[in-house]
């Protein structure tokens, strides 16, 4: 499943006419770190979601305040691995989808919608969006933002 998922990614962020080369590949680059980085999160495996984040990464997740309102909640990338690696913790599946992508230079941003999904049923959905910075070569997750919402998140897709 996650293969045929990520063949689709790649074809979801496939050159356009006018692309150039680079860009197909930036683009390409981009979605294996994202994709490497969803893996390992499903797995539960700290050390590969640590290999797709800079040192310097942030979550910014927008949750829902009480009595109304947004609340913001800023993890650093090692606070998010390891609440998102708890042993004692679900594992957390979160495919995306309707991905679009810029690419500047050493800048990378990705607007995609997504569904967590615990113990085999959705939990949540909304959109993340993630900022990449290139470094040495490698692509490396900077920041993640979300949305979040518990109705009208449809079936599993």
């Amino acid at each position: 499943m996650i293969g045929r998922v990520a063949a689709l990614l790649v074809l979801a962020v496939a050159p356009v006419a006018g692309q150039s080369q680079d860009s197909a590949s930036d683009s390409v680059a981009v979605m294996s770190t994202l994709n490497r980085m969803l893996a390992a999160l499903k797995a539960k495996d700290a050390d590969g979601i640590r290999a797709t984040f800079d040192s310097a990464a942030r979550m910014t997740l927008l949750r829902p305040a009480q009595g109304g309102g947004v609340q913001v909640w800023t993890l650093t990338g090692e606070q998010f691995i390891q609440v998102a690696t708890n042993p004692q913790g679900p594992a957390l599946d979160e495919p995306i989808r309707n991905i679009r992508m810029q690419v500047d230079g050493d800048l990378a941003a990705v607007w995609a919608e997504y569904q967590v999904r615990i113990n085999g049923a959705v939990s949540h959905c909304g959109h993340d969006a993630f900022h990449l910075v290139r470094k040495s070569g490698q692509w490396k997750i900077l920041n993640v933002s979300d949305t979040f919402r518990q109705q009208g998140c449809g079936p599993m897709w």
